[in-house]
């Protein structure tokens, strides 16, 4: 409240002097001075409208419940049990078994890629409130899990074999023994983890007794080999990375009982250049498994047989024209149908099937398209899921029929909404902002109804800055066939007779959105303290619009990305917002390609760049996502040649950094390599700054806030202040 108070004063004091701040570089890389309203931790328990998290204030080291609405805060688990042998635990996080029995407690952490890690694992037996380790050697663990019924624990060991371990016995027990580092058994390798999100690779049957897991072959996916040159004799990292057209891993599924240790494997067909990356227990003797073609227009889910390993194979979902999402929406009812979200009517909508994946019905309708199946009542045949019904730019709440009757909007506010519907089904979460709405928490009932303020962010400390709100804007595409959607953050003392730099703040990859009505970033208001109008735009190629516009980027990325954004600055010149001598790019990953492309491709529009961990042609890049939107590289040469922007750099005029992590394992910094090799071809200059072994993040010491330093003196010195000493020249 005292924090509150002095806003409001200083805001006050600001206004009478009729001056507000600029913000600084520290305010945005550094310390910030804003205080946004976050929920925190939040496990939920089964069943109750009550979740665990780290207590704060007179609750700080322990364990807490929270009980809703109240928001009650009670001990759960007392600090003083965080101790072995007299030694304090350094808790990471933590997990609760389904029978609420004991607490899986992760104390050390090791990343391995960018979802993986390696850690020391503890169980705390609730009942007796004692704490032992999972095995004697109990660090270097992966995919750690208690069993339903909290009597056991799985997990993987550098030896990429799974294992189990008896809670009540004390016993560690080897389930495979197959595993190198070519046979992965129970997690996945590099390019499942980073584009299905699917890296622990085994599933827990409802009763305990059996464990799913996936085999994996990766003996004939190429290894790439990265270099730490930090020591003084460098390090070699290799890894399994299946570049666009090259080998994939072969996948196999196994069924292990796990008190006798015998597996049983799955038949899932024929898994020659197919993908496996999601199964589920439908009960006790059935998967679900979903298998997907390598062009991955087609999947098929397969119902697969515990005790005999056979599959049927049921729903299927394609698209000719272009490639079918792994989203993950689906639901398996209690009668054996299925919920789900599906493109095939060209925008993405509820269907109901049965399990077999005959049509029951189609559940939703229209020119707008379902974002998330967010909960199931089936006793009332209800269901609650996100869209963009009543804007593009909008996320928002509704409920529905299972007839498709009674739609109801459940979030009136403007913005974009994230639900979470708390355990008794009955009141969710709404966590949401908008352009000129800093995130707020609210708790409301299944009609929407407003129960109380959970938190909400002050928008007075934003205010005590210059701070200016972005605007959406729309303008017509260059064959004047399509209305394009940009968002655009003016410069605190903007003049509509004067030109500005602009910088474009760039992705565009295949299926994605940029322009939404959300709050926005402190960076891009920090860039229109210095001076620019900083502009993004969402692409024909992108999604929200459907799937006949999101497919205008198969086989070509560059097509239509470098059209549109050319006519959304050709846009900002006509209008008198731009200055025409004065336009730079920049972006991150597919946004490094982005600002890669637009000082190449678009050399006659883009004056500076700054590209970071780019990719510049990929070729270079992994097979789930290059092929998904490229199909292959010995198929569609045309499509890669015309994508990459390697074809382009002759075309360069401009200034141009590329910075790059060199213990990238995701985007390799040989795409900076093989684009320097280019330039050094056409004698072209290019600004390029590695820095040393980190990942695709840039994390690591003070590497991030070094970068945007960096990217921000190349843009003062080079787009702002050399183009106007030069003009006055």
């Amino acid at each position: 409240m005292k924090f509150k108070k002095l806003i409001l004063f200083i805001t006050f004091i600001s206004l009478l002097l009729g001056e507000n701040k600029r913000l600084s570089f520290d305010d945005v890389q550094g310390k910030s001075p804003f205080e946004y309203a976050r929920l925190g931790m939040m496990k939920w328990l089964p069943d109750q409208n009550t979740y665990l998290s780290w207590g704060k204030d007179s609750y700080k080291g322990h364990i807490v419940s929270v009980k809703f609405p109240e928001q009650d805060t009670t001990v759960f688990v007392d600090s003083s049990l965080f101790y072995l042998n007299g030694k304090k635990l350094s808790i990471y996080s933590f997990n609760l078994d389904e029978s609420k029995s004991k607490l899986l407690l992760l104390t050390k952490r090791k990343k391995i890629w960018r979802h993986s890690f390696y850690g020391e694992y503890f169980v705390l037996d609730l009942p007796t409130k004692t704490v032992f380790p999972i095995t004697k050697n109990n660090d270097d663990l992966r995919n750690v899990k208690l069993s339903p019924d909290g009597t056991k624990v799985a997990y993987v060991r550098k030896d990429n074999n799974l294992y189990i371990f008896d809670l009540n016995r004390k016993k560690e027990k080897r389930l495979t023994k197959n595993g190198s580092s070519t046979y992965l058994n129970g997690h996945f390798g590099w390019v499942y983890e980073e584009e299905f999100g699917s890296y622990d690779a085994y599933r827990w049957s409802p009763n305990s007794k059996y464990i799913a897991y996936w085999q994996v072959d990766q003996s004939k996916v190429p290894v790439f080999r990265m270099f730490d040159e930090l020591d003084l004799y460098p390090k070699v990292q290799e890894i399994h990375y299946p570049k666009a057209g090259q080998t994939n891993p072969t996948m196999s599924i196994f069924v292990v009982d796990v008190n006798r240790g015998r597996s049983k494997k799955m038949d899932i067909k024929d898994s020659n250049d197919k993908y496996y990356p999601w199964m589920k227990w439908i009960n006790n003797e059935s998967l679900i498994v979903m298998r997907m073609n390598r062009l991955q227009n087609f999947w098929e889910f397969l119902t697969v047989s515990r005790s005999n390993g056979k599959s049927t194979a049921g729903l299927t979902e394609s698209d000719p024209n272009g490639w079918v999402d792994l989203h993950r929406n689906y639901r398996f009812l209690e009668n054996g149908n299925i919920l789900w979200i599906s493109e095939r009517t060209g925008w993405k909508h509820l269907f109901l099937h049965s399990k077999n994946g005959k049509l029951i019905n189609q559940i939703t309708d229209g020119e707008w398209e379902v974002k998330r199946i967010v909960h199931v009542d089936e006793n009332k045949n209800k269901i609650y899921f996100t869209s963009n019904k009543e804007s593009v730019f909008e996320t928002r709440f509704y409920s529905i029929n299972f007839d498709g009757s009674g739609l109801k909007l459940l979030t009136n506010e403007k913005g974009s909404h994230s639900i979470k519907v708390l355990p008794k089904g009955d009141s969710f979460i709404d966590s949401f902002s908008s352009l000129k709405q800093p995130q707020k928490h609210l708790l409301k009932d299944m009609n929407g109804k407003l129960i109380k303020v959970i938190a909400e962010t002050d928008k007075s400390q934003f205010e005590i800055y210059d701070w200016t709100y972005p605007q959406i804007m729309q303008f017509k595409s260059d064959d004047g066939t399509t209305t394009l959607d940009g968002i655009v953050t003016f410069p605190p003392d903007y003049q509509k007779n004067k030109r500005y730099p602009v910088i474009v703040y760039g992705y565009g990859m295949p299926g994605t959105q940029i322009v939404n009505d959300r709050w926005g970033s402190s960076w891009n208001q920090y860039l229109a303290h210095q001076g620019y109008v900083v502009f993004s735009m969402d692409a024909r190629g992108m999604s929200g619009r459907g799937e006949s516009f999101k497919n205008l980027s198969y086989g070509d990325m560059s097509n239509y990305l470098a059209k549109d954004t050319a006519a959304g600055v050709k846009y900002l010149i006509s209008k008198g917002i731009a200055d025409p001598n004065r336009i730079g790019a920049w972006g991150w990953s597919g946004g490094g390609y982005f600002t890669g492309l637009m000082l190449t491709k678009n050399a006659d529009l883009f004056d500076v760049g700054v590209s970071v961990a780019p990719v510049m042609d990929f070729r270079l890049y992994d097979t789930i996502y290059t092929e998904r939107s490229m199909g292959l590289p010995q198929e569609n040469k045309a499509g890669y040649d015309s994508t990459s922007v390697l074809s382009y750099v002759d075309r360069f005029n401009g200034k141009l950094l590329v910075i790059h992590g060199t213990g990238d394992d995701n985007v390799h910094s040989q795409n900076t390599t093989w684009l320097v090799e280019e330039f050094i071809k056409h004698d072209k200059q290019l600004d390029v700054f590695y820095y040393p072994n980190r990942p695709h993040g840039m994390a690591g010491g003070n590497a991030r806030k070094n970068l945007y330093r960096k990217m921000i003196n190349y843009f003062n010195e080079n787009l702002r202040d050399k183009a106007l000493a030069n003009r006055k020249n």
